[in-house]
């Protein structure tokens, strides 16, 4: 018995889902974590880096408050961004959840994602 052919047709691939987002400005001295779950209102948080604060211990400080997110966009000056996404990777392996946003000012993040 013979049967039909077998059709193949393209699928579009499903967009990765975000259950939580993150989106951080960060410099040598500040940084601003706006916060969202998709099922919540966003929070933001505004770090200050501590007079005798390495910026690396900063850093540490500021990243704590995005590993557990599904998405985290950066943006801030590029050699600190650049020094903020290389620790995020060494930390979580996951540099698919890290979305450049460039050299936007924080009060233009705080709009966009109602923080």
């Amino acid at each position: 018995m013979k049967g039909a052919p077998m059709t193949v047709r393209p699928t579009e691939p499903a967009p990765p889902a975000v259950g939580s987002e993150a989106v951080v400005w960060i410099d040598h001295d500040q940084a601003l974590v706006v916060a969202s779950e998709s099922d919540g209102p966003a929070t933001s948080d505004v770090l200050e880096r501590e007079p005798t604060e390495t910026e690396t211990a900063f850093e540490e400080r500021a990243l704590e408050d995005v590993l557990e997110a599904d998405r985290v966009l950066v943006s801030g000056p590029e050699s600190v961004r650049t020094s903020f996404e290389r620790a995020y990777v060494a930390i979580t392996h996951r540099p698919d959840r890290l979305v450049d946003v460039g050299s936007i000012r924080p009060d233009q993040l705080k709009a966009r994602h109602g923080g």
